[in-house]
């Protein structure tokens, strides 16, 4: 007899299991600590290298054939999209009475006078960082007619800060019941 026990070559179902099960934890506990290092990477860097771009300062030019005109506050500019600074005008479909009683959309007027501002003219802007929307601001002008200050003084836009004398321009336009102050019910 042999005080030795027999030698398996196969190993019992319990002892797979148990392994498998072990391997299984294993790889569940990698995904998991690979997860939290990651998120660990994530929070330690600095915010801004996942978040928005820097803002944006300078200056940004287009011709009068390359920008277009988005709404009465908005210039596409050479693949920048620029909001006037200091300006607040009415958005597309904002209805405004006539004189005559009659309705028109304060929106669009406001954009034609943007429009009759630039007349074919290059426009240049100087960029001042982004407004609280991400967007980014900027004073304009059309050769040499400020499209911001332009815009306030014709009465089509109000004024958001005293940037240039907006304020100013904007009281002179309501005393004058030019553009959105020539009726009552305009903003």
């Amino acid at each position: 007899m042999s005080i030795r026990p027999p030698r398996r070559i196969f190993r019992s179902q319990a002892q797979g299991a148990r392994r498998e099960q072990a391997f299984g934890t294993t790889v569940i506990a990698g995904i998991a600590g690979a997860i939290i290092g990651g998120l660990v990477v994530l929070f330690s860097a600095p915010s801004d290298l996942f978040g928005r771009s820097p803002a944006p300062y300078g200056h940004v030019f287009a011709s009068a054939a390359t920008f277009a005109i988005v709404d009465a506050q908005t210039l596409w500019l050479d693949g920048t999209l620029v909001r006037l600074e200091g300006v607040d005008a009415p958005p597309r479909g904002r209805a405004c009475e006539q004189s005559n009683g009659a309705l028109h959309d304060c929106g669009a007027a406001a954009v034609a006078a943007l429009s009759a501002l630039v007349r074919d003219r290059d426009v240049t802007c100087d960029l001042a960082g982004r407004d609280a929307e991400g967007f980014t601001r900027g004073l304009c002008r059309a050769g040499d007619v400020p499209l911001n200050r332009g815009l306030i003084a014709a009465g089509w836009a109000r004024a958001t800060s005293d940037l240039a004398g907006f304020q100013e321009d904007e009281r002179a336009a309501r005393a004058a019941h030019r553009g959105l102050w020539a009726h009552p019910t305009a903003l």
